[in-house]
């Protein structure tokens, strides 16, 4: 295994006054020396107002990984009491009126009515886990019990475009040497414990300099894509996994001709980018499924 090299993380804070506003414009800076002896150098701007936009997704995020009934409830609530009040309006006199959500649930029959309250309930739910962030799993000590796990390809989508200006900056001859030093970098990010009801978007994970495994193949996910968008990228997690409990791999498909230990999952090959090699192998020996959710 190689050593992981001595990282400098760097963060500065200073104020550009603009006409009519104040703007805060953060400054992050990695140094160290690669395992090829050359000094390394990175930097990645951004301000306050995108940080603390960050900060608002990382707290909706957490709260739909903690509480995610709570959650769902709180949306979908309002508009589905806004739906059996217009299927109440519209209905014939003759049809059943819905007197609460409560009689609403109880009541799955053939009638317009309840078919037009399940339709919404439907679409409230989708559009509710859309905002959350999340996506609903099954939860392998009770399938009744509540189970969501963070949206990663969705996240990544919304995250990938404000790091842009720093996996530039990791664009070498050749892939194979772009994936060994964002490696590099990545090995000596603190890793924190995994944490069920909790997870950092990327420049989130970056200002505070620890990432746990999902959070760092979502970062090296969000440079990676940008160097080879031509291969498709996939994180690689146990289907026994709830909330944001790992563990979990970024991969890349096998075409891409990237060095690493290989696993397959649904017929295909798949390099491993991120985490622990042997941890894949040793659930694959223990028959425990892995899932492997693309990116794009």
């Amino acid at each position: 295994m190689k050593p992981i090299p001595a990282l400098l993380l760097s963060l500065t804070l200073c104020t550009t006054l603009g006409a009519t506003s104040n703007a805060s414009e953060i400054n992050m800076s990695w140094q160290w020396q690669s395992t090829d002896g050359q000094r390394k150098h990175f930097q990645l701007t951004t301000d306050d107002q995108v940080m603390a936009a960050s900060r608002h997704e990382m707290n909706l995020l957490d709260a739909s990984l903690t509480n995610p009934l709570e959650t769902l409830y709180a949306y979908i609530s309002p508009r589905l009491y806004n739906s059996i009040n217009l299927i109440n309006q519209y209905s014939p006199e003759t049809a059943t009126k819905f007197r609460n959500l409560e009689q609403a649930f109880t009541i799955r029959d053939d009638s317009m009515e309840s078919l037009l309250f399940w339709q919404a309930y439907q679409q409230y739910q989708e559009d509710a886990f859309y905002q959350m962030r999340v996506v609903p799993c099954v939860h392998p000590a009770n399938r009744k019990l509540p189970c969501v796990r963070p949206d990663y390809s969705q996240l990544f989508y919304h995250f990938k475009g404000q790091l842009k200006p720093l996996a530039q900056q990791f664009a070498a001859k050749d892939l194979a040497t772009s994936v060994n030093l964002l490696q590099e970098w990545l090995n000596a990010i603190p890793t924190q414990p995994e944490q069920l009801d909790h997870f950092a978007p990327p420049l989130q994970a970056l200002q505070d300099n620890k990432a746990d495994s999902d959070e760092k193949a979502l970062l090296m996910a969000s440079l990676l894509a940008e160097l080879a968008p031509q291969y498709v990228l996939s994180i690689i997690y146990p289907d026994i996994s709830i909330g944001s409990v790992s563990p979990a791999w970024l991969a890349i498909t096998a075409d891409s001709g990237v060095p690493g230990d290989v696993v397959m999952i649904n017929n295909q090959r798949h390099v491993l980018l991120t985490g622990s090699s042997l941890l894949a192998q040793q659930m694959t020996m223990a028959k425990i499924p892995l899932i492997s959710e693309s990116l794009y």
